[in-house]
């Protein structure tokens, strides 16, 4: 055999073992492929990404996230752009979007009130829609969306519903001119009018303690909570005063720091004895100086709570 055959001969036998190493070495060691980019995805699409590179997904730890929603892939393993084997899984961590919280009950309180409650449960108050109402206050809540003790997203609304008020309600001015102030208190108070400003005056022809003027005047329309302004038949000498002690315990329930408000409304009218913030439990001790009957208005959170009648 010559030497040109033995060399091309040579030649072969180094190719044939060549292929065949890397042909057992591709067997051996699988085909790379490049990991894709899949951050941002939902699984679904991740997924089918992942297959037509010839890889597995599963879904590892989930997590919390302000920002991606849920269902969308946070993270990945291995990275994008790794070379792996054909058929590897790819390991990934899924959002979960925003952290549930629990709503509050909100109803029956008033809007500032709302606001504490719903910021302390890190939400945030919603739309708001009003409603006409005999019994609720106006400014209280009387329903909400989502119901409380449901879970909701972190940072999510809480839509309202809240009163009104009553419709405004008119009445026509009645003449209480020569009637007895202590009547003519009682007859205001039964059609929700207050007494305002009552000054004294001595004018012949009226019978002491009767109301000799008044403003609004008789046949005027006065809107419902409206104030009568009285001018009495007495003179200051001659009106009787009492000392009175008013003691009032501001109830347990709900906040622990309420605003309350004290109204007494006697023969000199309407006047406020306490407006501030109380604690819970705590007693307000206030004495007063008051002429005729008595009542005191009791209002916490800016609702009418007791009218309590002092003879």
């Amino acid at each position: 055999m010559d030497k040109q055959k033995v060399k091309a001969l040579s030649i072969y036998f180094v190719i044939f073992f060549i292929t065949i190493y890397l042909t057992m070495a591709y067997v051996i060691r699988g085909k790379k492929v490049v990991v894709p980019s899949i951050k941002g995805f939902n699984v679904e699409e991740a997924r089918k990404i992942v297959v037509s590179k010839g890889l597995y997904l599963k879904e590892g730890a989930e997590s919390f996230n302000e920002t991606i929603p849920d269902g969308f892939i946070m993270a990945q393993d291995p990275i994008e752009g790794a070379y792996v084997k054909e058929g590897r899984t790819v390991y990934v961590t899924v959002s979960r979007g925003l952290k549930m919280v629990t709503v509050p009950d909100i109803r029956e309180q008033n809007i500032r009130q709302a606001k504490i409650l719903l910021r302390q449960a890190l939400l945030n108050l919603g739309m708001t829609a009003k409603i006409t109402t005999r019994d609720t206050p106006e400014g209280f809540i009387l329903a909400q969306t989502p119901q409380s003790n449901s879970l909701t997203k972190r940072n999510g609304s809480v839509n309202i519903l809240t009163s009104a008020g009553e419709k405004e309600v008119f009445y026509v001015m009645p003449n209480l001119m020569g009637k007895k102030q202590d009547l003519v208190r009682k007859a205001l108070y039964s059609a929700r009018l207050n007494v305002g400003n009552v000054s004294y005056k001595t004018v012949a022809g009226f019978d002491k303690g009767a109301v000799v003027n008044q403003f609004p005047l008789p046949g005027a329309m006065v809107k419902k909570e409206s104030s009568v302004d009285l001018t009495v038949n007495y003179t200051e000498n001659e009106k009787q005063y009492r000392l009175l002690s008013i003691l009032y315990t501001v109830p347990k329930a709900g906040l622990a720091v309420k605003r309350v408000r004290l109204i007494i409304m006697d023969n000199d009218g309407s006047r406020e004895i306490y407006n501030d913030m109380a604690r819970s439990g705590s007693t307000i001790e206030k004495s007063v100086r008051a002429s005729g009957a008595v009542i005191l208005q009791v209002s916490v959170n800016n609702e009418l709570l007791e009218e309590r009648p002092y003879e």
